[in-house]
């Protein structure tokens, strides 16, 4: 089952659905400057039996091709849900549309008191106020290290340290899949690739990953990693790699990085662009001239 919008990545189970983006075509915030390539944007629908769960929504650009995506995996299906990696548009923007049109009846909040989130607290408060005002729909808040059934499937929460503020991933133990929201998220096509299903996959004999590519896109995504000490960060990476058989990473935005090997190298390679970004000094930002005699009640011309 393949279409345009809709990549097959486990028979029956597991789907990816959404768009390309040309990162050069247009600037986008959560890309780096002078990115090149096509870039896909996805959500990811798991499905065993009857039950059907989607990860994240893709963006609203896309709505179309993830509609259509959405449709050809609802069959036999008669318990629907979702679940967001972030509290981000790109992963919740098509959230009406797909309550409104696919019977979607459980919304998962995947959360955690957490002293750093308290200042989204008011964002995240009156996301499930609207959520939970929709008839017939649930929110259900999960905490971190909770499983979630999917039929035979078992999803579990993971907090993790490579993340902004309110980010979680999601490892399925049958699959042996591992959802890194906007981590790992670095591997697009030439930009001249495109044609009618091409591959949202990573092949095995593809070119090697560069650590300095990865560098690149975690510091526009994360700049908050320049200049820190990564330990914290690569303890945990070593902690969730350790501790869970890994055969692909699913990530909201780049190519689905397949196969145990592909797996360690890009783990490998994401310690190395960590300690890249450790070693830049940070540029300290510099108040503007004008603004400082305005607060120093000076004139300004």
């Amino acid at each position: 089952m393949e279409t345009e919008g809709l990549a097959e990545i486990i028979p029956g189970t597991l789907f990816a659905t959404g768009g390309w983006l040309d990162v050069a075509a247009r600037p986008i915030s959560w890309l780096p400057q002078g990115a090149r390539g096509l870039l896909p944007v996805q959500g990811y629908i798991l499905r065993d039996g009857g039950q059907w769960l989607m990860v994240d929504t893709g963006l609203a650009v896309h709505w179309p091709l993830i509609a259509d995506g959405i449709r050809n995996t609802l069959g036999g299906t008669t318990e629907r849900r979702l679940i967001t990696t972030r509290r981000e548009q790109d992963c919740m923007i098509n959230l009406p549309a797909i309550l409104q049109d696919f019977g979607v009846q459980e919304v998962l909040y995947a959360g955690v008191l957490n002293p750093l989130d308290f200042f989204e607290g008011v964002e995240e408060t009156s996301a499930a106020a609207q959520i939970e005002a929709t008839p017939g729909l649930r929110a259900v808040r999960i905490a971190p290290g909770v499983i979630t059934q999917v039929g035979r499937l078992r999803l579990e929460v993971l907090r993790v340290e490579l993340r902004l503020l309110a980010t979680n991933w999601f490892y399925e133990a049958a699959t042996r899949t591992l959802f890194t929201s906007d981590a790992f998220a670095f591997l697009a096509r030439p930009a001249g690739a495109w044609a009618p299903g091409l591959s949202r996959l990573r092949g095995r004999d593809e070119t090697p990953m560069r650590a300095d590519d990865i560098a690149l896109y975690l510091s526009a995504k994360m700049d908050w990693l320049v200049g820190i000490d990564p330990t914290p960060i690569l303890r945990d990476l070593d902690s969730i790699q350790s501790a869970r058989p890994i055969d692909r990473l699913c990530p909201g935005f780049g190519l689905v990085i397949e196969g145990e090997e592909a797996v360690r190298e890009a783990f490998d390679r994401m310690r190395e662009a960590l300690h890249i970004l450790a070693s830049r000094q940070r540029t300290a930002w510099r108040f503007p001239d004008a603004l400082l005699a305005f607060t120093a009640g000076e004139a300004v011309e």
